[in-house]
């Protein structure tokens, strides 16, 4: 039976119809096929990343398209104070969770232009903290002492002495520029100074 153009174009938009439902339900994390949440395309590392860690259920939906970062960046914004962020550059390639108080911390140092760069990690926790660790250093959050970064020197020290385990415990303050080349950061029970 032959078909004609209008007959044809309903068929062609049909199967398209269908293909782009086959990818919308294939294997959530998967980067190879985008998945569409409210409306919103979530695709590529960030969507592989999304599904990974927990997806709607933890995350919640998309509340923005995928938006450009610093130096080609991406990164989308989720629900539940949380966003994903990636670089072709950093870490592999892999896209990072990143939430809450420590999120805020980092938005008031500039994002990723600021000295701290993109999260290498997904935020995780670490004896009473929650840690994500950055390019250029790490924030760490507890109920107690707030969100505060710790990198450079003063961040090699800290870990010498334990970290987390320390005498000293978590940070409660950013660092403090002395001099020229001094700082102080403050912790719970103590502070370190660089040099």
């Amino acid at each position: 039976m032959r078909m004609t153009t209008k007959q044809r174009l309903a068929a062609v938009l049909t199967a398209a119809g269908i293909a782009g439902m086959t990818a919308i339900g294939q294997g959530a994390g998967t980067a190879s096929a985008d998945t569409i949440i409210d409306g919103v395309n979530v695709g590529g590392r960030i969507e592989q990343a999304y599904f990974e860690s927990g997806g709607v259920e933890k995350w919640g939906g998309p509340r923005s398209p995928e938006l450009r970062a610093r130096n080609n960046g991406r990164f989308q914004v989720f629900a539940k104070d949380t966003a994903f962020y990636w670089n072709a550059g950093v870490d592999y390639g892999r896209a990072h969770q990143i939430s809450g108080a420590i999120r805020g911390k980092w938005a008031s140092l500039q994002w990723e232009n600021g000295a701290l760069g993109y999260p290498v990690t997904n935020e995780f926790g670490q004896g009473p903290a929650r840690v994500s660790i950055f390019q250029g250093g790490t924030i760490y959050w507890s109920q107690n002492t707030g969100a505060h970064p710790i990198w450079g020197g003063i961040l090699s020290k800290w870990r010498a002495q334990g970290g987390v385990t320390s005498a000293v415990g978590l940070p409660v303050s950013d660092e403090i520029r002395l001099g020229n080349n001094t700082f102080l950061q403050r912790f719970a029970n103590g502070v370190i100074y660089f040099p």
